[in-house]
């Protein structure tokens, strides 16, 4: 099909997700503007020392977009990181000196790179949060500008879950989501459980375990064992009974001092108006198709819902496929085959025992299903040494969860890395 299609578009947020679909929108000759709520480009890259006025992040005076902690690395190679024909080394965004596993600054800077080299800065209105993008017709209308089509790129790391945990508002010590935590020195002394067994759990269980007693409470863990690492890993917390966690089973953890939730965070939509705006449930955006398109509003794409993948090129691929689909690159089959689709792809996850809230995590699919996309648009496949480098980081991971940072990579791809 002849690509004739030219759209105005808004993107919503200049984060990683914002400055790679309006690449990708502007390489197809579609006009754009990026909205961002703050004043510099990066999103949740962006470190702020401060943290919210409620530790627990449910209801502060002002919302910070970023959880970083001062010394978080990203846990991707950046040659796996980097954005297709933007190397992430001195070629590029980046530098040839950088370690393979880059701190947050230095993606920060990467990202500044990447937005000043393929002009999209200029095209960007900061410190313009949008509020409401409202359907007009086949288009929205955001600003009061219109806009043939909109791009949501907002994130979902910055509202924090906590989940309810009965005799937690009678708890003496401190409780805080990971979303407010930054440095470990507060903690020096203290007994504290780290909930929640996920990746960002395991980094501050262990940056905390330098400085404290740590128990390190999850899903994952089905009995109480101290690992070499000084780091006691045990069962879920279920309630409070006073200073001391009760966990699954009916053990406890005496006298704890603090507790750290890594328990993740919202999909929030408030922006879009009912009944696009309302549709979270249960933590899983509904009636998308393929992860990335409104059903019933196709010119309405999520960028970036998807988690535990590689952020930058799953992104990017995305954006692609929207930008040729505006295009007029390739045809969209109709909504009922789109809903058949999604429903598909629900009827998979139930009788694969995916939890309903985990309908966005992709992480063993998501080379899949970027292939799948790219064969919908007329994209290349991802590249071998795409998949051989994030198979041999995985298994590292899985081998040392404390030290695959320092273990050797054989595969790599453009990117110049050590």
């Amino acid at each position: 099909m002849t690509t004739t299609r030219r759209c105005n578009v808004a993107v919503i947020g200049a984060g990683a997700a914002g400055l790679v679909t309006a690449h990708e929108l502007l390489r197809k000759g579609h006009d754009v503007k990026v909205f961002e709520q703050s004043n510099r480009v990066g999103g949740l890259w962006n470190y702020e020392e401060a943290v919210e006025s409620d530790p627990l992040g449910q209801r502060p005076e002002r919302r910070i977009h970023g959880s970083l902690y001062a010394s978080l690395t990203t846990n991707l190679p950046r040659d796996l990181m980097a954005f297709d024909g933007y190397t992430f080394d001195s070629v590029g965004g980046g530098d040839d000196r950088w370690p393979r596993y880059p701190g947050h600054a230095q993606v920060a800077e990467y990202l500044q790179r990447f937005s000043d080299d393929c002009d999209i800065t200029g095209r960007i209105r900061f410190e313009h949060e949008v509020v409401c993008a409202t359907p007009a017709g086949q288009g929205w209308r955001v600003f009061g500008e219109p806009f043939d089509a909109v791009a949501v790129c907002n994130g979902h790391f910055s509202e924090p879950i906590v989940p309810s945990l009965p005799g937690l508002e009678h708890f003496p010590g401190a409780a805080l989501h990971s979303h407010n935590y930054r440095r470990p020195e507060p903690f020096a002394g203290k007994r504290v459980v780290v909930l929640g067994s996920s990746v960002s759990g395991a980094d501050l269980a262990r940056e905390l375990a330098s400085v404290a007693t740590v128990h390190f409470s999850g899903r994952a863990f089905t009995q109480t064992i101290r690992g070499r690492d000084g780091i006691v890993r045990c069962p879920s917390m279920t309630s409070l009974d006073g200073a001391d966690a009760v966990l699954t089973g009916g053990g406890r953890i005496r006298n704890v001092d603090a507790i750290l939730f890594c328990t993740g965070y919202h999909y929030r939509l408030p922006f879009l108006p009912p009944p696009v705006g309302g549709r979270v449930r249960n933590n899983r955006v509904r009636n998308v198709y393929r992860q990335l398109l409104d059903i019933d509003h196709p010119s309405l794409a999520f960028v970036g819902l998807g988690f535990r993948i590689v952020p930058f090129p799953f992104f990017q691929r995305q954006a692609r496929w929207f930008a040729r689909l505006l295009a007029g690159a390739f045809e969209l089959p109709p909504r009922t085959e789109r809903r058949s689709a999604l429903a598909r792809e629900l009827r998979r996850n139930r009788s694969a025992g995916i939890a309903e809230r985990h309908f966005h995590r992709l992480e063993s699919t998501q080379i899949e299903y970027l292939n799948e996309l790219a064969g919908q648009c007329g994209d290349e496949p991802v590249p071998a040494w795409f998949g051989e480098l994030w198979r041999e980081h995985k298994a590292n991971t899985l081998a040392c969860p404390g030290d695959y940072h320092d273990l050797p990579l054989k595969a790599h791809g453009p990117t110049v890395v050590p």
